[in-house]
């Protein structure tokens, strides 16, 4: 699912952010569709050619300074012709307040402004973070996504298969749960996945038998992340002894989420076989591969 849009009301609750509302409240649902900000430098001087009014303009000292050192005609002027244009919201950096001419005009139009008291740098950083996670095309897969080694493991399976009581015991042995259940999966930049969970579930673990846990009550807060890039694929099977699996580990297979082609293990379960230690020695051996060394191919070799 491709989320296309968030309102600009929805500014307001990113606290990295530091908005306050100025003016234009009437205007706050309207929608940010683009990542990209915009600086109206060249705009306040009167050149308008392509000029982006489909983006959040950002006005830094530079524009607050030409904006409230003009002359009283001019800056009306000014006024005037910026907005005869329609955005989505204005932000005023470094706590500079607009004046009254420019809020009255912002109230007439019904645009958004706000203030913030980052930087213009720090606040274009944060504000595009936080469109490319929100814009981001998206889906939600059943399983569990769990930290191990810093390899963001994604498990898989059928239901019953042990997918929780596995991520259990990698959390026992000090690993980081990121969801269980159903993982919130977002492709960003069009190369990479990061998963996370629902507010509404969040650190939380569904256990037949037990129930449900919170396993940062339990564990400590050393033992959940909040989010967690996905780099490797686990599916746990029942073992079929009709089947052939991988002894060698020579060919590799890749599953597609989002576009995205990932490596994905097929790991046959069956009692006696210690899961966790496995999927402890695949995040060490994908932690190898990535770093140039690949020992079934140097074996064959």
């Amino acid at each position: 699912m491709l989320m296309s849009y968030i309102e600009v009301g929805d500014l307001l609750n990113q606290s990295d952010l530091e908005l306050t509302l100025k003016a234009g409240e009437a205007g706050l649902d309207r929608h940010l569709t683009s990542i990209d900000v915009n600086r109206p430098g060249l705009a306040l001087a009167g050149f308008y050619k392509n000029f982006a009014s489909d983006r959040i303009q950002i006005f830094g000292r530079g524009e607050f300074a030409y904006l409230m050192e003009s002359g009283s005609e001019d800056q009306s002027r000014i006024i005037a012709e910026f907005f005869r244009y329609r955005y989505p919201g204005l932000v005023f950096t470094h706590s500079n307040i607009p004046g009254e001419r420019f809020v009255a005009a912002a109230e007439e139009t019904g645009t958004p402004v706000f203030t913030s008291s980052l930087s213009t740098h720090n606040f274009i950083v944060h504000f595009t973070h936080m469109l490319e996670m929100a814009l981001a095309p998206s889906t939600s897969m059943h399983g569990v996504l769990i930290d191990v080694f810093g390899v963001g493991m994604l498990l898989m399976g059928a239901s019953g298969i042990g997918k929780s009581e596995t991520a259990l015991e990698l959390v026992e042995r000090g690993h980081r749960l990121v969801a269980d259940d159903i993982v919130q999966i977002r492709c960003v930049d069009e190369t990479e996945l990061i998963g996370m969970t629902s507010e509404l579930i969040q650190h939380h673990m569904e256990l037949r038998g037990l129930g449900i846990i919170n396993v940062k009550d339990l564990f400590g807060v050393g033992a959940i992340r909040d989010r967690s890039r996905i780099d490797l694929v686990m599916l746990l099977e029942d073992w079929d002894e009709n089947k052939e699996y991988e002894r060698l580990g020579l060919e590799d297979e890749f599953v597609d989420i989002l576009g995205v082609k990932l490596p994905r293990i097929l790991l046959p379960v069956r009692p006696g076989r210690n899961v966790p230690i496995l999927i402890e020695t695949a995040a060490m051996n994908h932690r190898s591969r990535r770093m140039g060394f690949h020992a079934a191919r140097e074996l064959s070799e």
